[in-house]
């Protein structure tokens, strides 16, 4: 699929990446209060709306699938037979790849945009100091945050610092180590300067920036350069800072967190940080497509149809099997939270010579396989556990419970691809799961426990198991840990909010895990260790003047 791109991010990589402050030609073309960069951001007030452009970027930026969740353990494309290379690490992901391409123009036009920020900071002339300089701290913020997607995608990536008027043809990629340097700096003195809340929710503030900075630390520890057990403790301790600031608390039921009937269900304490959207149309831009994702098509039987109810997916990614098997459905209230388990008629009709009326089951997906006998002795169309990768109602696509986490009660319209729910990124169930692993890595394993088993009992059903007469949360208890525990529990409480890409490729476990559960991938057998870093953009390499080379590989 294509993403939402930026007019200013289809000039020119080297523009992007070195000369351009805006959209030159839109206001050279329409603008009717003669605003330059040089009488208005100089300005509080044109500072301020610089300030905020700042945010815009990451509705385009977080919606990167593809490139995010496909080719890892629990995700897949819908169609079992796709030759996409996000997927297979087949030739169709090379350096022409349009995922690669305008993930790497949109980054750079973002850390643009932050540079221009910093260095327009120094020149304004009028309001509050303390907001500018706020503002400068969020945006070194963001800044970070751009370079830690870039670095962990590309390896070696051009690091640039400073606002640029003209542009440049030559350009060198900076090695790893430096630009991680450089994130931690960034976020150190952002973190000494940024309030712990903010009035305009949204607004980058110090929990992002200490939960940012433990997750740097955290994937550094695991690098050759990196300071190991150091990393790793200070991962720890930044992580530790965000859940003992009494700014965040975890919200008493993990499914308040994405009940739409419930009011304001998004501004709650337990968000670091999410990218806004408006009802505005006229402000929505493309609106979030989040809704969208992790879907099967259920347009595949015209007894369901075009329901809003169920959503309409967006066709790009997919749960594969092994993203179901991770829970314990009895005791683990996350399941039942992020799918429905039951698909009801929308649309009276007939399927297989049976007759169903609008409200009939249509399909159910146990949790214990049913046997030949008991799937024959229903109406409705039961699916297994073990036939997710095939559906009823067209061939080589997959059928399993619905994905629901992300329903948009904004979205009205089947056609309606645009929603204006906000997107999580940072909240703070991930800090926790942060320092569970940050300890394990320092070999405090009681810290790691505590910390890994608090979004254990948070995660379940409420009450007393009948068969044992213990709780649920008791039961969810665990007594060890490991790195694939972690990862698979990152599953049950972030699917579509953590980058799972990042997530396998930080632990080293993405070949392993891949390989392992992804079936396309595993029948492709096309992952390599390379495939660690995704291919430069052809387009960057051919507009330099000077030795850029291409990733191992590629």
């Amino acid at each position: 699929m294509r993403y939402i791109i930026k007019k200013c991010v289809l000039l020119s990589v080297a523009m992007v990446l070195f000369g351009i402050t805006g959209c030159k030609k839109y206001t050279d073309e329409y603008n009717p209060q003669s605003r330059t960069a040089e009488t208005y951001y100089n300005t509080f007030a044109g500072f301020e709306d610089l300030g905020k452009s700042n945010y815009a970027p990451l509705r385009g930026i977080v919606n990167f699938t593809g490139l995010y969740y496909l080719g890892t353990d629990a995700f897949s494309t819908p169609s079992i037979n796709d030759s996409n290379g996000e997927n297979l690490y087949n030739n169709n992901l090379n350096s022409a790849n349009g995922d690669v391409d305008a993930y790497f123009r949109q980054l750079y036009s973002a850390i643009n945009i932050a540079n221009n920020t910093l260095y327009w900071a120094t020149q304004v002339k009028d309001g509050s100091a303390a907001t500018v300089n706020t503002r400068v701290a969020e945006a070194k913020a963001l800044r970070a945050y751009y370079y830690y997607l870039l670095t962990e995608t590309f390896g070696d990536v051009p690091l640039v610092l400073d606002r640029t008027t003209v542009i440049s043809l030559v350009f060198t990629r900076t090695p790893e180590k430096d630009v991680y340097t450089q994130i931690v700096k960034d976020l150190s003195e952002a973190i000494d300067v940024l309030p712990l809340t903010t009035p305009d929710f949204g607004r980058v503030t110090k929990g992002f920036a200490q939960h940012l900075l433990a997750k740097v630390y955290l994937t550094r520890g695991y690098k050759s350069y990196g300071g190991a057990q150091a990393d790793f403790q200070l991962a720890a301790t930044t992580a530790e800072a965000v859940i003992n600031s009494g700014t965040y608390t975890l919200k008493a039921k993990y499914a308040d967190l994405f009940d739409p009937t419930i009011t304001n269900f998004q501004v709650n304490p337990e968000v670091i940080f999410s990218v806004q959207y408006s009802t505005n149309a006229t402000t929505n831009g493309a609106g979030n497509s989040l809704q969208q994702y992790f879907m099967w098509d259920t347009q595949n039987t015209g007894l369901v149809g075009r329901s809003t109810f169920y959503g309409k997916t967006n066709n790009s990614t997919a749960l594969d099997p092994y993203w179901f098997s991770v829970f314990d459905k009895a005791r683990d209230s996350r399941y039942l939270a992020n799918v429905y388990d039951v698909v009801y008629v929308k649309v009276a009709g007939s399927f297989n010579n049976v007759s169903y009326a609008v409200g009939d089951t249509l399909l159910y997906y146990p949790s214990v396989a049913f046997t030949p006998a008991q799937k024959a002795a229903k109406k409705y169309i039961v699916i297994n556990p073990d036939e997710y990768r095939t559906s009823p109602f067209a061939a080589g696509l997959r059928s399993y419970p619905q994905f629901k986490k992300f329903r948009d009660p904004f979205v009205t319209a089947y056609v309606d691809n645009g929603g204006a729910r906000d997107t999580y990124v940072f909240r703070l169930a991930e800090t926790y799961l942060i320092a569970a692993e940050a300890y394990l890595k320092t070999g405090n394993s009681l810290k790691a426990l505590q910390y890994f088993n608090t979004i254990r009992t948070r995660a379940a059903n409420p009450g007393t198991n009948p068969d044992t007469g213990v709780s649920y949360a008791t039961e969810m208890q665990v007594n060890t840990l490991t790195i694939d525990d972690i990862l698979d529990e990152r599953l049950r409480e972030l699917t579509g909010e953590e980058f799972r890409w990042f997530e396998l490729k930080r632990t080293g476990t993405l070949v392993r895990r891949t390989l392992a559960y992804n079936e396309e991938a595993k029948a492709a057998n096309a992952l390599k260790a390379n495939n660690l870093l995704r291919p430069i953009p052809q387009a960057v390499i051919d507009l330099n003047r000077s030795t850029f080379p291409q990733n191992p590989g590629y």
